[in-house]
């Protein structure tokens, strides 16, 4: 009988992977833990890349765009063995030296029933939503005042982030530039992108397990793909 649960248990934490795996653009973390979405600024002008022309092959969606001519962008999306959360990794092909990354990320609301049919951040989503940032990590709170639950963040080194109004999200410099004063408050930030190197960006729940730095994600993502 023993042997049996075991068996039965090593098939549902896979169920479990493979489900949370399962993610199209934007990314969202399971039970409505938050929604990540990703642009580019070029210049004066910029695009969300769930806007753009997107092929997905498994976990790895190429994006490609007028915004940055011939060249494309690749992410690749993973879910964490060790906790809920997931990683991806950003790569880039003949893309101009002016790009730069932009992102967002809220909406933790453990009600919220599914994302958005039109891909933003749900606003109604983030009211709750309380942010600490520090450096290139951030944590959120969210939940009932009496059973908070958090979400850690960690995005590239060079990412400058803030908080930004999630009403206004036409575009990321849309979304950048909208300022704190909101009571739908999501965290925005632009990072600046030699194409050449891989960036990386994880979101998970912390437990003894998983506690993770950015100097870290590299190797992580390896283990993760195996």
């Amino acid at each position: 009988m023993n042997r049996i649960i075991s068996h039965l248990t090593g098939i549902l934490m896979l169920l479990s992977i493979g489900i949370s795996c399962a993610q199209t653009l934007p990314f969202h973390l399971p039970e409505g833990a938050g929604s990540f979405r990703l642009g580019i600024v070029n210049g004066t002008e910029s695009r969300w890349l769930d806007e753009c022309r997107v092929k997905q092959h498994q976990q790895t969606f190429t994006i490609t765009d007028a915004l940055w001519k011939g060249g494309e962008i690749r992410l690749t999306v993973l879910p964490l063995s060790d906790t809920q959360g997931f990683m991806v990794e950003a790569s880039g092909q003949g893309l101009p030296d002016s790009l730069q990354l932009c992102w967002a990320f809220g909406a933790c609301d453990e009600t919220l029933q599914a994302p958005p049919a039109d891909n933003v951040i749900a606003p109604a989503a983030c009211a709750d939503n309380v942010f600490s940032i520090e450096g290139n990590a951030f944590l959120v709170y969210y939940g009932k005042v009496m059973a908070l639950r958090t979400v850690i963040g960690i995005a590239p080194l060079s990412s400058v982030i803030r908080l930004s109004d999630a009403h206004r999200q036409a575009s990321p410099l849309q979304l950048w530039e909208s300022g704190k004063k909101t009571d739908s408050p999501v965290i925005s930030a632009r990072c600046s992108w030699n194409t050449d190197e891989k960036l990386y960006f994880c979101f998970y729940h912390q437990n003894e397990r998983a506690d993770y730095n950015y100097y870290l994600l590299p190797d992580l993502f390896q283990k993760e793909a195996k």
